[in-house]
């Protein structure tokens, strides 16, 4: 991430990235060689707490992480009263147009 060749990045390997300051990639395939982990994008919700609650159901574990996202993991973490840990991780961040995002995803294997 020091680097900030995400431009180059996103050319090189076919992805497209959330938003410029996210520095999370997107791909409808699996990208071979990427540098870095991937995951399978399950579910994504906006923070509206009928498409939360919905979106949540059954999970009650999970790894969290913020891309530029207003909440810290903890504060997150805290609304939406899911402990640390689990196969399940959760990618908060903010798109191009300022909407606010969860991606809830599996790393890929």
């Amino acid at each position: 991430m020091k680097a900030g060749c995400f431009d180059e990045l996103a050319a090189a390997y076919g992805v497209s990235p959330v938003s410029r300051n996210s520095h999370l990639f997107l791909s409808d395939e699996p990208v071979d060689g990427f540098p870095g982990r991937s995951f399978v994008v399950e579910r994504v919700t906006t923070m509206n707490k009928g498409e939360l609650r919905k979106a949540l159901v059954g999970i009650e574990k999970a790894n969290i992480a913020t891309r530029n996202f207003p909440l810290t993991v903890a504060e997150l973490r805290k609304r939406l009263k899911i402990k640390d840990g689990g196969d399940v991780y959760i990618f908060a961040t903010t798109t191009a147009e300022g909407e606010h995002l969860l991606l809830i995803s599996r790393k890929y294997r």
